[in-house]
C-alpha cells in the first residue's frame, strides 16, 4: 500500500495552536497543503531507517513504512506531521481525515515527544486553505479559496539549515509566552480569512508581512542575521511580504509579490542567483496513490 499526504504553509496564527494557549484562549490558524509530498510505502521487507518509521513499524506489526519526503530536513513546511499522516494512510486506508489527523497528532506529540502545534496533522490530512479553529480539544476546519491570482504570487525559497533546533525555539517561546503577541497573531489570521474571502490580495500581502513581524516576538530564536539579510534583500528585489515556515531560524521562507509588479520578484531572484521554487496547492489531502 502506498500513499502520500502534502506539506503545508502557514499565513498567520502559527505558535497559537500550542498548549497552554489552546486551552487558555483558543486558536486560529489559517494555512494551506501544498503540492511537496511525504510519501510512504509499506513493505513486509522494510526496516525502519529513522523513529517516524520505527513508530509506524511497530503499528504495522509487521513489515514497515518507507518515507521519503519532497522537501529538505527540518524545512518548517510540516514534513514530520505529513510523514505520520501518509504513514497511516498506508496502514489503514478507511480511516477517516480526522481519524488520521488525530492520530498522526498523538504520535508525533505524544509518543515521539516532539513539541509543536495541531494544524500541520490537519492540514495534511484535509488538504487545501484551511481556516482551523482550535478550542480545548475541538478542532473546526473551514475549507476556503484562494484567488489564482494570490497564488501567482506566493513562492518559497530556502533559507538553509536552522541555527536551533525546532525543539528549542518552541521551547523558548513557551518559557517566554507572550500573551499579548500570540493574541495578535490569532487575530491577523482572522483578518487574513476575511481578506481572502473579500478577495482582498493587498489586504492580504500587508497581513502577511505584519504576521511575521510578529512572530518574531514570540521569542529571538525565531530569526537570525541570516534570516533578516534575505528577506530585507527579497523586499528590495521586489517582495511585499513574506514569513520563516515553522518554528524559525531556517528552513524556508514564504515570500509574496507585489502583484503590481509580478514577475519582477522571480526575474530579480534568478539575477541574483537565488533559487526559489513555486507554489502550487494541494486540494486532495492525503491519499492512496498507485
Amino acid at each position: 500500500m502506498r500513499a502520500k499526504a502534502p506539506l503545508r504553509i502557514t499565513f498567520a496564527g502559527g505558535g497559537t495552536d500550542i498548549e497552554p494557549y489552546i486551552s487558555d484562549y483558543g486558536s486560529y490558524v489559517l494555512s494551506a497543503a501544498i503540492r511537496l509530498y511525504a510519501r510512504a510505502t509499506y513493505s513486509m521487507n522494510y526496516q525502519p531507517q529513522n523513529e517516524v518509521e520505527r513508530i509506524l513499524a511497530e503499528m504495522a506489526g509487521k513489515g514497515g513504512i518507507r518515507i521519503i519526503n519532497d522537501s529538505h530536513p527540518a524545512s518548517g513546511l510540516g514534513a514530520s506531521a505529513s510523514s505520520f499522516v501518509a504513514g497511516l494512510k498506508a496502514l489503514y486506508p478507511t480511516l477517516s481525515k480526522d481519524q488520521i489527523a488525530q492520530l498522526a497528532f498523538y504520535l508525533e506529540r505524544k509518543v515521539m515527544q516532539i513539541p509543536g502545534g495541531k494544524q500541520d496533522q490537519y492540514c495534511a490530512a484535509y488538504g487545501g486553505v484551511l481556516f482551523m479553529t482550535f478550542e480545548g480539544q475541538g478542532v473546526e476546519t473551514t475549507a476556503l479559496d484562494m484567488p489564482d491570482g494570490l497564488v501567482r504570487l506566493l513562492l518559497l525559497i530556502y533559507t538553509g539549515e536552522r541555527g536551533k533546533s525546532g525543539d528549542e525555539i518552541l521551547d523558548d517561546q513557551m518559557k517566554r509566552y507572550n500573551v499579548r503577541a500570540l493574541h495578535h497573531q490569532k487575530q491577523i489570521a482572522k483578518s487574513m480569512r476575511d481578506s481572502l474571502l473579500q478577495t482582498d490580495i493587498k489586504g492580504f500581502g500587508k497581513l502577511l508581512h505584519e504576521a511575521w513581524q510578529c512572530k518574531r516576538e514570540f521569542t529571538p530564536l525565531v530569526s537570525n542575521d541570516r534570516v533578516e539579510d534575505l528577506y530585507a534583500k527579497c523586499l528590495s528585489l521586489g517582495a511585499i511580504a513574506g514569513s520563516i515556515m515553522g518554528a524559525g531560524a531556517g528552513g524556508y521562507m514564504l515570500l509574496m509579490e507585489n502583484p503590481e509588479t509580478e514577475g519582477e520578484l522571480r526575474n530579480n531572484l534568478i539575477k541574483n542567483k537565488i533559487p526559489y521554487q513555486n507554489i502550487e496547492l494541494d486540494t486532495v489531502g492525503v491519499q492512496e496513490v498507485e
